[in-house]
């Protein structure tokens, strides 16, 4: 055993313990540490402290050939001059928990792989226990606002369960990643996080992009001077959705030869056209120059989507103008009701001319988290939730 010493030492490497027996049955290897210290260290650095008493400990470490291996120490109850009483401080161990340091951070990162009940399978652990491990972990890591200093914002929400409950996502436009989450979505919700980021800094902010949401709004008009931008993408949406009802409208008083013609069209219908490959843009032309109303609808969408892509501040806002007339001359209702809206928020779109900046990478984050969501089949625990939303986001 002896001249393996220095190989498992290398392994076993922990602060005043060396290793003095190993022994390895059917699934697990059995590590025995004696200890090379008299004296114990108080988590308050103190050294030298009074030892109450000695306990013998069974820690689990990481697995040794595919065995789960267990290490046998001896630890010290101790008494502080600094008033500390309770366990001593080790390096790989904290006070009380019966898993080293590295076994921790293993499970951690597999839960950032996997769901829990894998993890839990994969090193033959309870899931609440993998939970518990990761949720710690992730506490441990999570850094409070006081650490953020946005100059430009992303504001969306997200639907983390069933009967319009949702999550408030904040993010840093500039760094790329989710700062705060909130569950809720009420003024209240956001002002919150204004709160926590503190007067000064919400000054500094200024850009917020987000949806066309009220009590985002008010809340960023009270708390910031930023400029409100609309996401462009949401008002594509909106033009898209309008052109949708259209087409469900046409389909509904077409004949039985034109309903086989638009059937499973949606897709070519909805996307643009620039986008399309050309067998697929052949198959749209056809579609639509059987139908006048549609056709019509067609181009308005394509056209308002083109605007968006005008680089010149003063050419986009003529061209969104143009647009609104164009609807009013093709009388087409479902269009009418989107021009309302956006001139209701016309400021906000005004604004995306002059900053550029959408909501893309929230959508891209909010897919994350809906992925997440569903490996879990759902998180019952919200706030490991929101840890996690952090950890693939932040």
């Amino acid at each position: 055993m002896s001249k393996y010493h220095t190989s498992f030492n290398k392994m076993f490497c922990f602060e005043g313990y060396i290793v003095c027996d190993i022994s390895v049955e059917d699934k697990e290897v059995k590590v025995t540490l004696k200890r090379t210290k008299e004296t114990c260290i108080c988590p308050c650095g103190e050294r030298g402290c009074s030892i109450i008493e000695t306990y013998s400990r069974i820690i689990r470490d990481m697995d040794l050939c595919g065995k789960r291996c267990f290490i046998f120490i001896e630890t010290c109850h101790i008494k502080c001059s600094c008033g500390y009483y309770g366990m001593e401080k080790l390096d790989f161990l904290d006070k009380y928990a019966r898993y080293t340091e590295r076994f921790v951070e293993y499970v951690s990162f597999l839960c950032k792989k996997m769901c829990l009940k894998d993890v839990a399978e994969t090193v033959e652990i309870n899931w609440k226990t993998a939970k518990r491990i990761d949720k710690e972990n992730l506490q441990k890591l999570v850094t409070s606002l006081k650490e953020a200093n946005p100059k430009r914002i992303g504001v969306d929400e997200i639907a983390y369960e069933k009967g319009h409950k949702y999550l408030t996502v904040v993010r840093d436009l500039d760094k790329g990643r989710v700062i705060w989450v909130k569950e809720g979505r009420k003024k209240e919700t956001l002002d919150e996080f204004f709160n926590e980021l503190g007067k000064r800094k919400c000054e500094n902010i200024s850009v917020a992009v987000l949806d066309m949401w009220e009590p985002y709004i008010s809340s960023i008009k009270e708390n910031t001077n930023a400029d409100i931008v609309f996401d462009k993408f949401h008002v594509s949406k909106k033009i898209n959705e309008a052109l949708d009802s259209i087409r469900k409208r046409e389909f509904a008083k077409a004949g039985e030869d034109e309903r086989k013609l638009m059937k499973k069209k949606r897709f070519l219908i909805l996307s643009r056209n620039k986008n399309l490959k050309p067998e697929d843009r052949e198959k749209l032309n056809s579609l639509i120059q059987q139908n006048n109303e549609l056709y019509i609808a067609y181009l308005m969408k394509e056209q308002a989507l083109d605007v968006f892509e005008e680089n010149n501040p003063i050419a986009g806002i003529a061209r969104l103008n143009k647009w609104f007339d164009n609807v009013a001359t093709a009388g087409i209702e479902e269009f009418k009701k989107v021009i309302s809206t956006i001139k209701t928020y016309l400021y906000g779109i005004v604004n995306y001319f002059t900053h550029r900046v959408t909501n893309a990478a929230s959508e891209g984050f909010n897919t994350k988290i809906t992925v997440l969501k569903r490996r879990a089949y759902g998180f019952r625990d919200l706030e490991y939730f929101k840890l996690k939303i952090l950890q693939s986001c932040g």
